[in-house]
């Protein structure tokens, strides 16, 4: 009995050391294999792996590119549908709201001659204008008479002088509290905002002074 028990313990080693043996062997010969692997082969496999990680990267990248364009052509469209709603609505108001002008009439100040919405809905505001006063004599027109720069008559109620950079020549014109004329005349001093109306008495002009008023430019 003793004996078979020492027979046994004395086995246990040698299994043991077999079981280590097989285990070097092992680890010898797998380290066998990776150092017979060229280095070529294992920087091609990590160029391998960088080169899909950057396709991955410049993947996302064109996605990111391609909705923001997405939404750009979004915003355009509904920038665009806005537009045009209110041209429309704009077209509904001046049709509803038509622009009647009043030529050839007494100049003078009324309170009446304001920008309503039959202005506003067929005009574009200029801004404050400084206003002056002149008459075909010698001391307002300088010999050029009752001749305007269009070729046409000065007419009172009608006719006002102005720089052709900021109301081109021919356009009717209002003028808040004096009314409606048209651009037909030019003057050495009538620069930027800066409006001469024409009277058809000197006195007058004299009288009505300088001023200041809203300008619209209105629409043909």
């Amino acid at each position: 009995m003793h004996f078979k028990k020492m027979k046994s313990l004395l086995c246990l080693p040698a299994i043991a050391l077999c079981a280590t043996l097989s285990i070097s062997s092992a680890s010898a010969h797998d380290a066998t294999i990776s150092s017979n692997i060229p280095a070529s082969d294992t920087s091609v496999a990590s160029i391998g792996m960088i080169s899909s990680n950057e396709q991955v990267a410049i993947g996302l990248v064109r996605t990111t590119e391609e909705m923001v364009r997405a939404r750009e052509e979004l915003a355009a469209r509904q920038a665009a549908i806005e537009a045009a709603k209110l041209a429309e609505e704009q077209e509904a108001i001046q049709a509803a709201n038509p622009y009647i002008p009043n030529y050839e009439r007494v100049v003078a100040y009324s309170p009446d001659y304001i920008a309503n919405q039959s202005i506003t809905a067929n005009g574009t505001a200029l801004g404050n204008f400084k206003l002056t006063f002149y008459c075909a004599c010698e001391q307002c027109s300088g010999g050029y008479g009752n001749n305007t720069a269009t070729g046409t008559k000065c007419t009172e109620g009608r006719t006002i002088a102005v720089d052709p950079k900021v109301i081109p020549l021919g356009s009717e014109v209002f003028i808040e509290g004096f009314g409606s004329f048209i651009a037909e005349d030019t003057g050495g001093a009538i620069k930027q905002n800066k409006i001469d109306i024409y009277l058809s008495d000197h006195d007058r002009c004299y009288s009505l002074g300088v001023a200041k008023a809203n300008v619209y430019l209105m629409n043909k």
